[in-house]
């Protein structure tokens, strides 16, 4: 007689592993979780100017307004001066994440007027620095090729790529395909990094001062950890010492984020050799706090033994832009335009009343930098 069918135990086992597998959701890629990635917590130390606030408060925003035509600087540069205006009257700076190839057409263009305008434009963010403000290098993009061989003809730097061979071991002669691919596409990452840090430092701060830190185009560092230990390398590479931006998630999707909860958005990256800051946006409606938006900032600034939580804060400058025909997601119409104004105002206000009651302390993405390193 013919034995009932069955199954043995552990190939039952292995279908049923392989079908929870198969229907379960995949892990959602949150980079905090990296093993190269850890979390810091500032301290708050005694006799210090923060000691009795509750929390740090960056204001940072995405300055990447269209510059394509000459009629539109009159726009955008009287957009700084509002921006200038409330942190002079609410003594809040701002953090500006500067588009290197905003800043291109005052090098690049064959329209004198555009050119001179762009550098009025740049003349502009110069005086805010000067001010207290803090500018810092952002990308969404390689650099503007035009811009970028000028500033190569003007400097040759020295384009570091110890990154890639950190984190890319490699079994073959590097020759061809390592040359082309890996080392190729490695040292213009790093040549774009490093190039954009020097303009901002040379047309910004006259050299003075160093642009310390980056912000990713997009949020883009990468799809898996060994993209983003990568992109780190790259800023480590172009001497920069943090980053601001690391997002979890699939971008448009329900689990996408930018940032971390408040008391979880700074850490310390291993570079090589090297460590590298990471300063989050604090995670909230829409992706991240924004000044525009409702967020319970004193409810953030819940503080835990003698840490200090960080909040961090992303706006685009170029939403006070009017509507040309939607080129720009970031412009309004004009009916919107006053109430954005408004908005921000009312911002500013109540952080300027939360900073009189000791409870956000107003400070740069550089001013903070410092004191993690005195921490570290």
């Amino acid at each position: 007689m013919r034995r009932p069918f069955c199954l043995a135990p552990t190939l039952i086992t292995l279908l049923l592993l392989l079908l929870v597998i198969g229907c379960s959701k995949p892990a959602t890629e949150n980079p905090f979780t990296y093993p190269f990635i850890k979390e810091f917590r500032l301290k708050r130390e005694p006799g210090k100017p923060y000691s009795d606030y509750k929390a740090f408060y960056v204001l940072t925003e995405d300055f990447e307004p269209p510059v394509t035509t000459a009629s539109e600087l009159a726009g955008i540069r009287e957009v700084l001066k509002f921006a200038s205006d409330l942190s002079s009257k609410y003594k809040i700076p701002w953090t500006h994440f500067v588009e290197a190839n905003t800043l291109a057409p005052a090098f690049t263009s064959d329209d004198e007027e555009l050119k001179q305008r762009c550098r009025e434009m740049i003349s502009n963010l110069k005086s805010m620095s000067e001010d207290g403000d803090d500018c810092e290098l952002h990308l969404h993009g390689p650099l503007n090729r035009e811009l970028l061989e000028q500033l190569r003809s003007q400097e040759k730097l020295h384009v570091k790529q110890q990154g890639v061979d950190a984190i890319q071991p490699y079994r073959q002669r590097r020759s061809f395909f390592f040359n082309s691919f890996y080392g190729g596409s490695y040292h213009e990452l790093v040549a774009n990094l490093t190039y954009g840090k020097r303009l901002l430092e040379k047309v910004l701060y006259d050299g003075k001062k160093q642009v310390l830190a980056f912000r990713p185009g997009g949020w883009d560092h990468g799809s898996t950890s060994l993209d983003t230990l990568l992109y780190f390398h790259a800023l480590s590479d172009s001497g920069l010492i943090a980053n601001s931006g690391l997002s979890t998630g699939d971008f448009g999707g329900k689990n996408w984020r930018v940032g971390n909860d408040p008391g979880h958005n700074v850490a310390r990256i291993s570079a090589g050799d090297d460590q590298i800051i990471e300063v989050s946006p604090t995670a909230g409606p829409g992706g991240y706090v924004n000044p525009v938006l409702p967020a319970d900032l004193k409810k953030l600034a819940t503080s835990v033994g003698d840490a200090m939580p960080v909040l961090v804060s992303v706006y685009h400058l170029g939403g006070l832009l009017l509507q040309r025909d939607g080129l720009n997601e970031y412009e309004k119409k004009n009916a919107d335009l006053q109430t954005e104004r408004e908005l921000l105002d009312r911002h500013f206000q109540t952080v300027s009343e939360l900073a009189e009651a000791r409870i956000l302390y107003p400070i740069t993405l550089r001013e903070l930098l410092t004191i993690i390193s005195e921490q570290q």
